[in-house]
């Protein structure tokens, strides 16, 4: 998978598709990396907001594994759209 940028191979094709269908869903958004300093998830969230879907929190991301403050976050995330 290339820098800062959606899995190439299976993710980005499949979120592409469903890309469309987005305006006026609410959606989260959480990823984690390795690389970079994760330019690609403020992209992906971009890229959703101009598809019109409501995000229901701030994204979470965590650089590689989540920390105790990111499961915080994933958490209110789940809360935020159950």
């Amino acid at each position: 998978m290339g820098d800062e940028v959606l899995e190439e191979g299976k993710f980005d094709p499949m979120f592409t598709e469903v890309e469309g269908s987005l305006s006026g869903k609410r959606i989260a958004l959480f990823g984690s990396y390795g690389w970079g300093d994760g330019q690609w998830m403020r992209d992906w969230d971009d890229r959703c907001k101009a598809a019109g879907a409501v995000l229901a929190t701030d994204s979470v991301i965590a650089n590689d594994a989540p920390g105790d403050e990111e499961i915080k976050f994933c958490k209110a995330l789940g809360a935020a759209l159950a």
